[in-house]
Parts: structure tokens; C-alpha cells; sequence
């Protein structure tokens, strides 16, 4: 599998009837801060997973801050990726991915890495034995 550092937009999920699926069916993994949802897809790509990324708007008024939380989870996720990736290429499976920042005060990026990096490896954790 490629090993680029980069979210392109086919990775990134979209669908109105995926992301409605994985919100009412979806797993929760939880953080302080931050929840992982997934769920197994039929996603319209031949890609392991697809992702979005959100902040609530009654957590964070301002569009600027709802931005720069999701820019975060982004990066965090995007630097990171790989070894889940691998493990769902390897299972055959696709799913889809839904991180939320539950959190009330902006975050720096070492805390969102963290958490991130917390989520990822518990969810690596859930679908291993799908190998």
C-alpha cells in the first residue's frame, strides 16, 4: 500500500447514506476530548476506510475555531494512519471512520495527537482479530 502522508479526497467520506448509516449503527470509541465511530461500509472506492472529520457548533461558535479543531483531527489522523489502513487492507474489509471533538476549550495539537493516536490503537485492537 502506498505510504504518502496525504488525506486526498477520496479518502475522505462524503455520502449522505454512508454517513447517516455509521451515525445510527456505527461503534463508539471514547476519549476525553474526542470519539472514534466506525462501522464496516461498502464505500464507493477501492480504499480500506474513508473519513470525516467533526466539531460541534455548540461547543464552538465561531467557524474559525470549529476549523482549526478539525484541521487538527486531520493532521493527527493523516500522519498516522497507516498501520490501521494496513490492517483493514489485510482484513478485505472497508469502513467508514467519523471522528468528533467532544471537547469545550481548543485543543493544541499534542493533546488531539494524542488522542488520536489513543483512539486508532484501540480500534486496531477491535478489528485485528477480523484478520
Amino acid at each position: 500500500m502506498n505510504q504518502s502522508n496525504t488525506l486526498p479526497k477520496d479518502e475522505r467520506l462524503s455520502r449522505k447514506k454512508l454517513i447517516d448509516e455509521l451515525f445510527a449503527h456505527g461503534l463508539a470509541i471514547k476519549t476525553p476530548a474526542l470519539v472514534l465511530v466506525w462501522r464496516e461500509l461498502t464505500l464507493p472506492v477501492e480504499l480500506p476506510a474513508q473519513v470525516m472529520f467533526t466539531a460541534s457548533k455548540r461547543n464552538f461558535r465561531r467557524a474559525h475555531d470549529r476549523n482549526r479543531v478539525k484541521r487538527l483531527m486531520r493532521e493527527a489522523y493523516r500522519v498516522q494512519k497507516h498501520d490501521l489502513l494496513d490492517a483493514m487492507a489485510r482484513s478485505g474489509k472497508q469502513f467508514g471512520l467519523l471522528f468528533i471533538f467532544t471537547g469545550r476549550q481548543l485543543p493544541d495539537y499534542a493533546y488531539v495527537h494524542g488522542r488520536t493516536t489513543e483512539l486508532l490503537r484501540r480500534m486496531l485492537r477491535e478489528i485485528r482479530p477480523l484478520d
